[in-house]
C-alpha cells in the first residue's frame, strides 16, 4: 500500500493542467489591468455582442441648412445640438477549440514534462496570440481616420485631442498601439527596454503625458489605432455555464472566472494523451467612433 500522501502520477497531471488555467488567467489578467478593462462581462447562456456609436445633429434653420454658432446674436436663444448613442455593429462571441494529442512512444522519447504539458502551453501561447489577433483585427475594421501626421508625439496628441471631443472628457485615459519598429525608430530603444511585458505578446510603455502606450506586432508597421481605456471592453463565454453540461461525465478543469477550460482525456484505443481546450474571449471596442487610425509620414 502506498504511503499517505505520496504524489502520484494522476496527481501531477491534474496540477499541471490546473496551472495551465491559472497561468492563462493571469495573463489576461495582466493584459486587462494595463488596457484599463474593469468590467469583464461572462456570458452563461448566449453569446450576441452589440456595438454602438455617436451620432450628432447640429441645429439647422428652416430653410435645413445648418446654423453657424458664429451668426447667433446677443441675447437669442442658442440652438440645441443633438447627440444620440445608437447601435451599430452586432457580433458573436464563437469557440475557440483546440485539440492535441500525444503518442505513448514521444512519452517515452522525450518524457510526460516535455511531450505533453510543455506542448500544452504552446497551445496556450497560440490561443493568446489568436485572441490578440483577432482584437486588432476589430481595431483595423471601421476606424476613424486620424490622416498622417509628423511622428508618433504628434500621432499622441492628435489621438488625445480628438478622442476628448468624441467622448467630451479629456481625462478619459488615451492608450495608443503601436508597432514595434515603429516605437524603435520614433521613441528610442532607451524607452522600449524599459517596457514592462502585460501579458498575451504585449508591451507596455510609460511616461508619456495623458497617453497610455501599448506595442505589438500586430499592428502595421507606420500606422497606430487608438481609444480611450473605458472603450474597450472583454466579453467571454463562461466554460462553467452551460456549455460546461456537455461533458457531463468527464472532469472540465477551469479557472474561477470560467475564461478557459481544458479537459485531460486518456485514449486507450491508441495509447494517446488527449488535451482539448477550448474557450470564447473577444476584446472589442464598444463604441465604434471612438476607434481611430493614423499613418505615419515617411521619414524625409
Amino acid at each position: 500500500m502506498p504511503e499517505t500522501n505520496i504524489i502520484k502520477t494522476p496527481d501531477m497531471g491534474q496540477v499541471n493542467a490546473v496551472d495551465f488555467v491559472e497561468q492563462f488567467g493571469y495573463s489576461l489578467d495582466k493584459l486587462k489591468q494595463a488596457l484599463g478593462i474593469t468590467r469583464a462581462q461572462p456570458m452563461k447562456q448566449g453569446n450576441t455582442i452589440q456595438t454602438y456609436k455617436f451620432e450628432l445633429d447640429k441645429p439647422k434653420n428652416t430653410e435645413g441648412v445648418e446654423i453657424d454658432p458664429s451668426t447667433i446674436g446677443e441675447g437669442e436663444d442658442i440652438p440645441l445640438t443633438h447627440v444620440s448613442r445608437k447601435k451599430d455593429r452586432e457580433f458573436t462571441v464563437g469557440f475557440r477549440k483546440y485539440r492535441k494529442a500525444v503518442t505513448i512512444e514521444e512519452v517515452q522519447r522525450v518524457g510526460y514534462e516535455m511531450a505533453v504539458n510543455k506542448t500544452d502551453n504552446e497551445v496556450r501561447r497560440a490561443i493568446q496570440k489568436d485572441i490578440r489577433g483577432d482584437f486588432f483585427k476589430y481595431l483595423a475594421s471601421a476606424p476613424t481616420d486620424l490622416g498622417s501626421v509628423s511622428g508618433l508625439q504628434e500621432g499622441f496628441g492628435r489621438a488625445w485631442g480628438k478622442l476628448g471631443s468624441i467622448f467630451d472628457d479629456e481625462d478619459a485615459g488615451t492608450i495608443v498601439f503601436i508597432n514595434p519598429e515603429d516605437a524603435g525608430e520614433y521613441l528610442g530603444t532607451a524607452v522600449i527596454s524599459n517596457g514592462q511585458s502585460v501579458g498575451f505578446g504585449m508591451t507596455l510603455l510609460t511616461g508619456f503625458t495623458n497617453v497610455t502606450v501599448m506595442i505589438n506586432n500586430s499592428v502595421p508597421k507606420g500606422s497606430f489605432y487608438a481609444t480611450i481605456k473605458d472603450n474597450i471592453n472583454l466579453q467571454y463565454i463562461d466554460v462553467n455555464g452551460e456549455s460546461a453540461k456537455i461533458f457531463h461525465n468527464k472532469q472540465i478543469i477551469t479557472d474561477e472566472t470560467g475564461l478557459i477550460a481544458l479537459v485531460k482525456d486518456d485514449n486507450t484505443t491508441n495509447l494517446s494523451d488527449q488535451s482539448t481546450i477550448y474557450t470564447g474571449i473577444a476584446l472589442f471596442a464598444e463604441v465604434t467612433d471612438g476607434v481611430l487610425k493614423g499613418t505615419l509620414a515617411p521619414k524625409a
